[in-house]
C-alpha cells in the first residue's frame, strides 16, 4: 500500500506539471500578445496551480530570476511625504 502511496506522490505532480506546460504551449500558440513574456507565462502557470518553482522552470527561467520580475513589476514603492 505505501508503494503505492509513493508512486502516485512522485508521478501525479509530473503529471500536473506536463499538462500545464501543454496547456500554456496551446494557449501561446492562440494568444501569443498573452505570453509574450516570462513573467506572463510564469502567472499563467501559476493560475492552473503549478508552483512558482515549476512554472519558471517551464517558461525558461528560474525561480531567483521570476522573483526578481515580480518584485520589480508589482513592488510596492516608497510613499513620498
Amino acid at each position: 500500500m505505501s508503494d503505492a502511496k509513493s508512486v502516485h506522490d512522485i508521478w501525479l505532480p509530473v503529471i500536473g506539471n506536463a499538462l500545464a506546460y501543454l496547456c500554456l504551449e496551446k494557449f501561446s500558440e492562440k494568444n501569443p500578445a498573452k505570453t509574450d513574456s516570462v513573467l506572463k507565462k510564469v502567472k499563467f502557470l501559476e493560475g492552473l496551480g503549478v508552483p512558482a518553482k515549476d512554472a519558471a522552470s517551464a517558461a525558461g527561467s528560474t525561480p531567483d530570476s521570476v522573483r526578481v520580475l515580480k518584485a520589480s513589476k508589482g513592488g510596492k514603492r516608497a510613499s513620498r511625504k
